[in-house]
């Protein structure tokens, strides 16, 4: 059983309307794995639309059985492009996702997500780390990380969230304590968020 907690670190961020608004009327999903993001969209927002992309067979038979998304799409989002028009969701998410692929790939896709959507949201961690498969899935492979100054290039405005770290380790009771200042000091941050506004 594969273990997730990363929504729970930054749930509280994500849904303060500067992030995600309180009307949103199409979303999409990349990289949506087993529904989590299309799942809280549906709870808390319950937009018009919402699409979901993702590369790994099992987790689009999964998601198409939960009925969370209108649409889903397989399709390897490391070489293809998103298959919408220029600006066609109010919202699109990413979370979790740009690390598990190539750097010139994750950088390629981040101009994929703001070319189609209008509000983009991207997390990734702030520190590379190993990560094996999950359930059997060879896309959780982690290949590349990203810094602040990586999103900012892109345009992106920058925040942490999640445990404070110091030289990509976590201080032990410490870290839980002070982890609010990780939103004003991202390169503290186990996890980056970043939105952008196109």
């Amino acid at each position: 059983m594969t273990d997730i907690t990363w929504p729970d670190k930054f749930l509280h961020i994500l849904l303060q309307p500067n992030f995600i608004p309180l009307k949103v009327r199409f979303a999409l999903d990349v990289g949506c794995g087993r529904g989590i993001i299309g799942a809280l969209l549906r709870i808390y927002r319950d937009p018009e639309r919402i699409v979901g992309i993702d590369s790994f067979r099992p987790s689009i038979d999964f998601v198409k059985k939960l009925g969370i998304y209108d649409e889903v799409i397989e399709q390897d989002i490391s070489k293809a492009p998103i298959p919408y028009d220029d600006k066609s969701f109010d919202l699109v998410l990413c979370m979790e996702v740009i690390e598990h692929l190539e750097k010139n790939e994750g950088l390629k896709l981040l101009d994929e997500l703001t070319r189609v959507g209008r509000r983009v949201i991207v997390s990734t961690p702030v520190a590379y780390f190993q990560q094996p498969m999950y359930d059997g899935n060879p896309y959780q492979v982690h290949k590349s990380h990203y810094s602040m100054k990586e999103l900012e290039k892109k345009g992106f405005e920058v925040h942490g969230v999640g445990s404070l770290q110091f030289r990509g380790k976590m201080i032990p009771y410490l870290s839980p304590a002070l982890e609010v200042l990780s939103y004003r000091f991202p390169g503290l941050s186990g996890t980056l968020l970043a939105k952008k506004l196109s």
